[in-house]
């Protein structure tokens, strides 16, 4: 889901679903096909599309835990042009 007045990617509840689920729509809203983050990510699409599909790259089940047990939420956004050119 995406905060659209701040822009950020919310993962309510995180499991690899709803993360899966995020994350392709954040392709979507910034017209990412899976061509292209597999580009991006120096990979085959074949294996953005299992990604995706959650057939690789799950979430260890104890870090889920941990954040339940902390009452913590996964959430991702955009990065500040500090942040991408590598300073704080």
């Amino acid at each position: 889901m995406i905060d659209e007045t701040s822009n950020t990617l919310l993962l309510m509840n995180p499991t690899d679903e709803q993360i899966r689920t995020a994350l392709r729509a954040a392709m979507a809203a910034r017209n990412v096909t899976q061509a292209e983050l597999a580009r991006r990510l120096e990979v085959k699409q074949p294996s953005v599309a299992a990604i995706l599909s959650g057939k690789r790259g799950s979430i260890p089940q104890s870090l889920l835990d941990v954040l339940e047990a902390l009452d913590l939420e996964l959430t991702a956004h955009p990065r500040s042009e500090a942040e991408k050119s590598g300073r704080k």
